[in-house]
């Protein structure tokens, strides 16, 4: 918690996220573009001869975490995708930047008894976990956690509903959504990690908890800014 303490003297100019090495950088501005997203999808199956053949499914997932980062105003979005068979294995990180005022995750919680509209620094001192009855297909949990680097933090995990880019049926998928106070500024940082492999939820959940347990912030300005 030391480290937590002192990152609250200082106002940070960068974050920086650890993703592992079969996830890669997605430049959603170029993705806009459907001969970038091709050029994108041939160049990750060249990449990884276990993709051979699936050229338009790469495309697909690629386009719709395009899609999904851009309307959420991201600053940096990676992906995963494995071997993609049938409905495959794929999962989506953003990094957004909000005021600590208008994110929704932190007024859910204010609803259960928390006021969370105060400034980010003095949002999550205290609390416990925030439970929602799960029914069949859905379900949500609002609670509290501890980031290594990051200090304490809100986490949302549930599925959600979206409905597909090419306009069929809706689907369900995994969330893992983090709020993040920012040091020195009354703003916060939200990671969400997605897939639409609600199956194998427990072992996307722990792998999601160790992507995002990599989040924190730092001075360098080599990497994304924090004041957008």
């Amino acid at each position: 918690m030391q480290g937590h303490t002192k990152a609250q003297r200082w106002k940070p100019d960068r974050f920086t996220i650890t993703v592992p090495d079969n996830w890669f950088a997605l430049d959603t501005q170029a993705a806009r573009s459907s001969v970038a997203i091709s050029r994108m999808a041939a160049a990750r199956v060249r990449d990884h001869p276990r993709l051979a053949g699936q050229d338009s499914s790469v495309a697909r997932i690629l386009r719709e975490a395009a899609a999904y980062a851009d309307r959420r105003g991201a600053v940096y979005c990676a992906v995963m995708i494995e071997e993609v068979r049938g409905a495959g294995l794929s999962a989506c990180l953003t990094v957004c930047l909000h005021s600590a005022q208008d994110e929704p995750d932190l007024r859910r919680s204010s609803r259960h008894g928390r006021d969370l509209g105060r400034p980010a620094r003095d949002l999550l001192r205290h609390g416990r976990a925030v439970p929602y009855l799960p029914s069949r297909r859905w379900w949500r949990r609002v609670g509290f956690v501890d980031l290594p680097a990051a200090g304490r933090a809100v986490r949302t995990c549930a599925f959600e509903q979206q409905r597909p880019m090419d306009g069929g049926p809706v689907a369900i998928r995994l969330v893992m959504r983090t709020t993040v106070p920012i040091p020195g500024l009354d703003r916060v940082a939200v990671i969400s990690c997605a897939s639409p492999n609600t199956g194998l939820a427990p072992a996307l959940h722990g792998l999601f908890e160790e992507v995002t347990a990599t989040f924190r912030f730092i001075h360098d300005p080599q990497l994304p800014e924090l004041e957008l």
